[in-house]
């Protein structure tokens, strides 16, 4: 054995001296302690080197806190580049001790000398260079501790906004002292407002009105950034149009300049096909922002000033679809699924390099195939999420603790930069669902009743909660929907007089889609990730799935039942058959709805857009039909029937997606069909938007 002060593991230069390791010219300063357990298990490669022994000759007997040889073992694989689920440097046997896997080159030195200064260590030098890493750990310990006795409570919250528009994407600026939002009247009337929080003066900051989304400030607080989506212009056509793939480009004002008066936004990023999420802002004119690639969410970094993107991260294996960035400590969060269907929490380096990856610990059912919206706490030591209304507590390692508070409607949340207090967007969403004909005007007179806002048509089965996505029974004359009207998402019945609940699932029951069985007899949903079949007379059975399951798409006659899972990635199609009880998986994710003719398979994906895969051919590529609007579409007797708010007509299609006729143009707030029988539309309308800014207080 080497009693080297110098050696080389890989291309990592370790030099003990100057309690630092090295690697492409970048140097990192590393508490001697840690370095005294590295250089053991170079002078005991390839052997495993026991938690006993290293304990014994490194603290020499020092009283030391839980954990101190994992957090440090975790300290040098994070500075060598290593993973301890794919090692490839140190070796992890269990219960055991710690192997070097890697050859190690000794540099020559005076072994004399160095034998002189370990004999010589005192014990009070000892402690001074194991101090560092025992804080740490005791620091990490007491947080953690902390965390565990004290729970997370919310004490009261004050409303900061009060108008009848709605208010969205709610966030600080640097100082703490102003708050920006957008405010929306109409799908493509949103202004960037600001709220001083001291004198509670509001002012509009953009002059143009647009669709815009993703709302923050740059670092400095200078500007503020947000995404700009859609060709909002083409409402103003009176002529058939093909729609436009979703334009999405980054805006940008100067925050300043636009409290005087409101200003025209410059443009950093030029309007692009491909969906953008979640930009900010880096150093050197350079932004970071999701952006889906094919079938995969990737981290992409933007240099304006080149016009050149590359990719910053992906993960090849997992679906990412959320992250934040700390410009203080200029690193990353990432959120994924991996193929186990498990939430990961990845940490980035400012250049996209991996730091540390965990597994959320998501105990609670309803959190395992729910997503996550993040943003990084003040001080960067956490994240505050957003998860179906509740707010957790997300730590860098994976631990999720909730909030405790009675506000189950919040939308998305920010942690104020210099207190504890936390911005938020909280409210929901009432929609009802109207039967209305296929052509021609329905001319009924609604009668107003008071607290209820104007329907754009006259509502069945009206209620204050969210009525969607209604589909008639084949061969029947019932309409099925879902309704939260009892506490939960649960499928009702309408029989063209009374309404009546069909399901009973426990809490916690989410549901976006479901489809009737052909017969008209049986219902398919997802609860829970399972998929159920429920008879009419409310009697359920679970069909066992090789996977996660999110929702039902389609029942088809031949082809089985069409259903989403998380895994491998977020939204995969899968194929039931019935006959076989068999799941197959289809090369495809991120798919919101499915339909099928005789010859083609057709599906959407969340950004609207509609993909032809035809049917009998070797092939299995999907080619985009541009004129469909998948977020409100039906295939109904070998044509297709599209809404679009932005021209605002129902319009027929032929199976090519080449346009036949407008049909009828629909009120303003008709949000999307659901489902077509004969001469009727069942269509979900927009009855109120009720979000409103509040400001929470831990």
């Amino acid at each position: 054995m080497s009693p080297t002060q110098r050696f080389y593991i890989q291309e990592h230069l370790i030099d003990l001296s100057r309690s630092e390791i090295s690697y492409a010219e970048q140097s990192t300063k590393v508490e001697p302690k840690i370095l005294q357990v590295l250089l053991l298990l170079a002078q005991n490669a390839p052997e495993v080197v026991s938690h006993q022994q290293i304990m014994d000759e490194v603290w020499k007997g020092s009283e030391v806190v839980p954990n101190a040889l994992q957090r440090c073992i975790a300290r040098l694989r994070k500075v060598l580049g290593d993973d301890a689920k794919s090692p490839h440097i140190i070796a992890t046997h269990p219960k055991i001790g710690y192997r070097l896997m890697v050859d190690v080159q000794w540099l020559p030195e005076n072994k004399t000398k160095f034998a002189a200064m370990q004999s010589s260590l005192s014990l009070k030098q000892a402690l001074y260079f194991g101090l560092p890493c025992v804080l740490i750990i005791m620091l990490g310990l007491v947080t953690w501790w902390h965390t565990q006795s004290e729970p997370l409570k919310v004490t009261s919250f004050k409303q900061l906004t009060y108008t009848d528009a709605f208010e969205s994407e709610v966030t600080y600026s640097p100082d703490g002292q102003y708050i920006v939002f957008n405010r929306h009247t109409h799908s493509c009337q949103s202004h960037i407002w600001a709220k001083n929080l001291q004198t509670g003066i509001e002012k509009q900051l953009s002059v143009e009105p647009g669709f815009y989304r993703d709302t923050r400030f740059t670092p400095g607080g200078r500007n503020i950034l947000y995404t700009k989506q859609r060709h909002c212009d083409q409402s103003k056509t009176t002529q058939h149009e093909p729609l436009q793939a979703n334009c999405w480009q980054i805006n940008m004002l100067n925050f300043a300049t636009a409290l005087n008066t409101p200003q025209v936004a410059t443009v950093p990023y030029q309007c692009q096909a491909n969906s953008i999420t979640r930009p900010v802002a880096l150093p050197n004119h350079q932004y970071a922002f999701l952006s889906r690639q094919g079938n995969t969410q990737t981290l992409i970094k933007f240099n304006a000033l080149a016009q050149h993107s590359n990719t910053l991260f992906n993960l090849a294996e997992n679906s990412v679809y959320m992250y934040d960035y700390d410009p203080v400590h200029a690193q990353y969060a990432v959120l994924s699924f991996n193929q186990e269907n498990q939430h990961m929490l990845s940490i980035l380096s400012k250049h996209g390099e991996l730091l540390q990856q965990n597994e959320i610990d998501t105990s609670n059912q309803q959190l395992q195939v729910s997503h996550f919206s993040i943003r990084f706490s003040g001080h960067g030591n956490a994240l505050l999420a957003v998860s179906h209304g509740k707010l957790y507590h997300l730590t860098l390692d994976g631990k999720v603790t909730a909030y405790q508070t009675a506000i189950n409607d919040i939308v998305s949340a920010q942690s104020h930069p210099l207190t504890s207090n936390i911005i938020a967007i909280k409210g929901n969403k009432d929609t009802d669902i109207a039967l209305i004909p296929l052509s021609g005007e329905l001319e009924v007179k609604t009668e107003r009743v008071i607290n209820q806002s104007v329907q754009p048509y006259p509502s069945f089965a009206r209620s204050k909660s969210r009525e969607k996505y209604a589909r008639f029974q084949p061969n029947g004359e019932l309409i099925a929907f879902i309704s939260a009207r009892s506490g939960q998402d649960q499928i009702w019945l309408w029989d063209g007089v009374q309404e009546k609940q069909l399901t009973h699932f426990s809490q916690h029951s989410k549901i976006e889609q479901f489809s009737w069985s052909p017969d008209g007899q049986n219902l398919a949903v997802i609860h829970k990730t399972q998929l159920y079949m429920v008879n009419l007379n409310g009697e359920t059975r679970i069909i066992e799935a090789p996977a996660p399951l999110v929702d039902v798409l389609n029942w088809h006659p031949q082809s089985g039942v069409f259903v989403t899972a998380s895994q491998p990635s977020a939204h995969t199609l899968w194929q039931l058959d019935l006959d076989k009880q068999t799941f197959t998986a289809h090369s495809v994710d991120d798919v919101q709805s499915v339909w099928l003719s005789d010859h083609a398979l057709y599906i959407s994906d969340f950004d609207g857009q509609v993909f032809e895969q035809m049917l009998n051919t070797e092939s299995t590529e999907y080619q985009r039909m541009p004129t469909l609007n998948g977020h409100s579409l039906v295939l109904y007797k070998q044509h297709f029937y599209s809404y679009d708010m932005k021209s605002g007509y129902l319009t027929k299609y032929d199976l090519n997606g080449e346009f036949i006729k407008k049909l009828k143009p629909l009120k303003p707030f008709a949000w999307k069909i659901s489902d077509i029988k004969g001469d009727y539309v069942l269509l979900d309308q927009l009855i109120e938007l009720n979000q409103d800014v509040v400001e929470l207080s831990l």
